[in-house]
């Protein structure tokens, strides 16, 4: 237990942390380039690279939710540890969210093709009735 506390530990977990970050938005980038006004991928999207950036997401959640664990370990007072770390309670709970994007990305098309499919309708019912 005394491990989860030390500066070094900390550091260590920051650091991959941090490394874990800057891969997921390098693979971001490159999965949504078309989104972001990118001619071409930087390197070739497989489902394989596409599972392993999800795979990568969530072990951030996982370490980020550790990091704020021992933070809560080490102050153990509910008020204060919401009060110092208000920020980062709140970009950890947001960050599955904005998985949430991917899904919606999907509805989005849903939707588009379904208003087409009823304006294709309401002129085909026009053109029945002149």
């Amino acid at each position: 237990m005394k491990i989860l506390f030390s500066p070094l530990f900390k550091k260590v977990l920051s650091f991959i942390t941090f490394s874990l970050i800057v891969i997921f938005i390098f693979g971001l980038v490159n999965i949504e380039y078309s989104s972001l006004g990118i001619s071409e991928p930087l390197f070739t999207i497989t489902e394989q690279a596409i599972i392993i950036f999800d795979i990568i997401f969530w072990a951030i959640v996982g370490l980020l939710t550790l990091e704020l664990l021992i933070a809560y370990l080490k102050i153990r007072n509910t008020k204060s540890f919401v009060k110092k770390y208000w920020l980062e309670i709140i970009m950890l709970v947001l960050m599955p969210v904005f998985v949430g994007f991917k899904i919606l990305k999907v509805s989005l098309k849903i939707i588009k093709q379904v208003k087409i499919g009823k304006t294709v309708f309401k002129l085909f019912q026009k053109m029945k009735k002149s």
